[in-house]
């Protein structure tokens, strides 16, 4: 297990060597026929997730033959300069557009001018509930808090008692995940000691966690429904001596997540396939583009990865995909 842990620093190692691709990649001739943007959450290049994102979607132009150009705010996800990387890509005039919504609300005039000028809009990770768009490339977030919650109830001697915890109620992908999550652990099967909200903040997360373990002495699990704040609740588990008793369960798949689970402070993560999303977002751009029959919803499995199947090599793939 040792050796494993060798592959961080070639994780990272791998997110420096996109720094290249990003400088290759970038500046795309806006007249060229056939462009497709794509416009993440982030460009930040230490965000593993949306590097991989920005991988996959790379990989989909070099086998494709397609103009690509990749953007984001850099930094952390800024509602107001995504909105305004949309505008400029309107402007362009791309035949598609890819876009990973950081907030719906904020971006309407953009896509009704992205609809009107005739782009393809092609939507990732996070669904538009209001607005048009042609296709979305996501996993299914209410299967994944199902997932959540089928690693919490099942084998269990009495109701399973849990807490959720996320830095943003507001969240899309956060309300889909809880409602995944209530639909399995209902009133009748489970008891839900509410959703906690912990902001950005780790200690936030640290002293809730350790508040509920006190207030809750039977409390069996905790569900996170971001990364942010996963390694405040582990540190708290641990101070408390219930690392083993009281599962907790995350999302995605950050260094310190894959570290947590690897040292077996962690039960289960939900993992997306980021690589995927990014490869078929822009397939499912060119095929738009073509005028070929696309789904109107192109689902991308999420995998739950454990402490005893994480070194399994597909597990490994999407946990390390800098190093395959």
């Amino acid at each position: 297990m040792g050796s494993k842990k060798l592959w961080l620093p070639l994780l990272l190692l791998g997110s420096v060597m996109l720094i290249g691709w990003m400088g290759l990649w970038k500046e795309t001739p806006a007249s060229s026929a056939g462009k497709i943007v794509l416009i993440m959450k982030t460009n930040d290049i230490n965000n593993s997730y949306w590097q991989t994102v920005h991988s996959g979607a790379l990989a989909a132009a070099k086998e494709l033959k397609v103009p690509l150009e990749l953007l984001g705010p850099i930094g952390a996800e800024n509602p107001e300069d995504q909105r305004l990387l949309l505008k400029r890509a309107i402007d362009s005039k791309p035949a598609a557009i890819v876009l990973a919504p950081i907030r719906e609300d904020g971006i309407t005039k953009e896509i009704e001018a992205s609809r009107q000028a005739g782009i393809k809009l092609i939507i990732l990770d996070t669904p538009l509930l209001e607005l048009d768009y042609d296709s979305y490339v996501s996993s299914d977030h209410i299967e994944e808090g199902r997932q959540a919650a089928n690693r919490l109830g099942p084998g269990q001697v009495r109701k399973p008692v849990f807490a959720l915890i996320t830095s943003d109620e507001s969240s899309t992908v956060s309300s889909q995940r809880t409602e995944g999550v209530q639909e399995v652990l209902s009133p009748g099967k489970a008891f839900n000691l509410g959703t906690y909200r912990i902001g950005m903040s780790e200690e936030q997360a640290y002293w809730t966690v350790k508040s509920l373990t006190i207030a809750y002495p039977d409390i069996t699990g905790v569900i996170a429904l971001t990364d942010v704040g996963i390694t405040g609740a582990a540190r708290a588990l641990a101070d408390v001596g219930l690392t083993h008793s009281v599962k907790l369960i995350g999302f995605d798949s950050s260094i310190p997540e894959i570290q947590l689970l690897e040292r077996g402070q962690m039960h289960t993560l939900i993992v997306q396939n980021p690589f995927n999303m990014g490869f078929l977002g822009v397939q499912t751009a060119d095929s738009l583009i073509r005028e070929r029959n696309v789904s109107k919803m192109v689902d991308i499995p999420s995998t739950t990865i454990t402490t005893a199947n994480m070194y399994e090599p597909e597990n490994q793939k999407l946990l390390f995909p800098f190093v395959y």
